[in-house]
């Protein structure tokens, strides 16, 4: 039987007068994917080779469902994934198109279509915590699921951040070489593939995270969107048409395919079995050694700067809130000149206006906070605009906290707790230095050499001299290898 080998093509698409890079994979070796462990409890897994790297335990049967996951082990565990991933990194980092650096990393994934874009993300996983922090614990990630009620229809971002790397690999010497080596153009970056919703898997870039979130700088991805939910739309005659792929980010037209790409995308199913499946099952069922490393603690007091899942939600769901509108939501209604302001819904319709001020404006925020705790005939949303208000440091929210616990008024009787532990951390509070922290961690350590790679020719010229279907057949062929090794 021929061995299948992987075809990796790009294209730029133009859609709406902007491209879009879109790369088709076919007979792609399926090493970095999610299949299925049991779908009657909807237990998935994401995979690399026959490493489980993150268990999925609920939501992904629901479209509307937020995702419950638990990191478990590390995507760059077999050689051949980790080298991919390292050399596309490295070739992004030195300036290369994606066309050219990500095509080994695209060879292992399954047959589908995927945009690639250049997006600002942020080293959290959506709840102020710096996103190495929680690794191993079975969390619910909020706005993680496909439909995102707030947005809709719209295409949205994202933003946050899944570990693909074990805690116990960190090493603080590695931050202050990616402060410098971590870059794309002056930005710090990483590669990473989109989960669902608002979340993308990490797969390079951990200690440029770090870096980021330690020096207040932005930090890119170079993001992977698999092409896998068909575009639907509702015509003039209520009818449902499809008329396209999509993603979390990206509306492709059928019309803007070849036939190929048509072909190749109707045809990717959603969830695939690996030749290792077997293995990742069994070693699922192994409870993974609990890390003696832990991120530091100051990596989650600097993430409290981002914005949190609910805030970006709100912010890519609602196109604009004016003083008008504001004024309407403070006088109890829900509607301005006969159109819903945000919900019909007033409390979703305070809480979501809340988190969309405190994305774009602290002060307009504090404002409107202020004015809704000051109104008694909407107490029905003080708990939840309290424990906002909680989350910013601010003269004027001490002020108030402290009307609050002196005052005595049976309104507030639900949020003295809050009241009185802000007051209490507020004088405790002490800003930590990102410079000091930066300088105080250890130097890099000196690198080894790369050892020169024999390849199957017997040519130790490196990997960039040798012919790319060279590459290709060294690649599968090596992988095909270890496949039957493994059974």
């Amino acid at each position: 039987m021929s061995e299948r080998i992987p075809e990796v093509v790009c294209e730029r698409i133009n859609i709406n007068e902007s491209e879009v890079l879109v790369f088709s994979v076919k007979n792609g070796l399926s090493k970095i994917g999610i299949c299925r462990i049991n779908s009657e409890y909807d237990k998935y897994c994401l995979y690399s080779h026959d490493e489980p790297v993150m268990a999925i335990s609920g939501g992904m049967n629901d479209d509307d469902a937020d995702k419950v996951i638990s990191e478990y082990g590390s995507a760059s565990g077999g050689s051949i994934i980790a080298d991919s991933i390292d050399r596309a990194y490295e070739k992004l980092a030195a300036g290369g198109s994606p066309e050219y650096a990500l095509e080994p990393l695209m060879r292992l994934l399954s047959d589908g279509l995927y945009a690639v874009s250049y997006v600002e993300t942020y080293p959290t996983a959506g709840e102020n915590m710096f996103f190495w922090s929680g690794y191993g614990v079975s969390k619910q990630l909020r706005n993680s699921s496909r439909n995102i009620r707030l947005i809709g229809d719209k295409a949205y971002s994202a933003p946050f951040l899944i570990p693909t790397e074990k805690p116990s690999s960190y090493d603080p010497s590695l931050i202050k070489k990616a402060s410098v080596k971590g870059t794309r153009n002056g930005d710090l970056f990483g590669i990473s593939i989109h989960f669902s919703g608002l979340y993308s898997l990490l797969l390079k870039g951990h200690y440029a995270a770090c870096a980021a979130a330690i020096e207040n700088r932005p930090f890119y991805t170079v993001q992977i969107q698999p092409l896998k939910n068909i575009w639907k739309i509702t015509d003039e005659n209520e009818e449902i048409k499809s008329i396209g792929f999509s993603s979390a980010s990206f509306r492709v037209p059928f019309e803007s395919l070849t036939k190929e790409q048509l072909r190749i995308g109707l045809t990717a199913r959603k969830y695939v079995t690996p030749d290792t499946y077997d293995t990742i099952k069994q070693k699922l069922g192994i409870v993974p050694k609990s890390s003696q490393k832990r991120i530091p603690k100051q990596l989650d007091i600097f993430s409290e700067r981002y914005p949190d899942a609910d805030m970006v939600a709100c912010a890519q769901g609602i196109d604009e809130l004016t003083k008008p509108m504001l004024d309407a939501l403070l006088a109890g209604q829900t509607e301005l000149n006969g159109k819903v302001i945000i919900s019909e819904n007033y409390y979703n319709s305070v809480t979501a206006a809340c988190n969309y001020l405190r994305y774009h404006s602290k002060d307009d925020f504090i404002d409107f906070a202020l004015n809704v705790m000051r109104n008694p005939e909407l107490s029905a949303t003080y708990a939840y605009v309290a424990s906002s208000l909680a989350k910013v440091r601010d003269e004027r929210v001490k002020q108030f906290f402290t009307e609050v616990k002196n005052s005595g008024d049976a309104g507030y009787s639900k949020i003295i707790g809050t009241a009185r532990s802000y007051i209490d951390n507020y004088d405790k509070y002490e800003e930590i230095s990102s410079e000091d922290f930066f300088n105080a961690l250890p130097e890099p350590k000196q690198e080894r050499k790369r050892k020169e790679i024999i390849h199957l020719t017997g040519d130790t010229k490196s990997e960039d001299r040798i012919s790319s279907e060279t590459a290709k057949m060294m690649a599968t062929h090596i992988a095909t290898m270890m496949d039957n090794k493994s059974k």
